[in-house]
This record gives structure tokens, sequence and C-alpha cells, in this order.
């Protein structure tokens, strides 16, 4: 029983660390693309 409670809590780390991962990334991106239309504007 003790292990099973274990397991679900190492699955909730991973899904936090999916979740943190991905709004990094799409941070990058959005981050990416802002420079890219900036330079195509202010150029």
């Amino acid at each position: 029983m003790t292990d099973q409670s274990h397991e679900i809590a190492q699955d909730a780390d991973l899904r936090n660390l999916v979740r943190i991962v991905s709004a990094c990334t799409l941070g990058l991106w959005a981050f990416a693309a802002g420079l890219l239309i900036g330079t195509f504007l202010f150029l």
C-alpha cells in the first residue's frame, strides 16, 4: 500500500515537471516569434 501511494506521488511530480517544461518551451517559442516579428517590423 505504501508503494502504491509513493508511485502516485512520483506520477504527480512527473506531471508537474512536464507541465513546467512545456510552459517554458512555449515561453521560449513565443519569445523567438516575438523577436522574429520585431526584426521584420523594425527593419
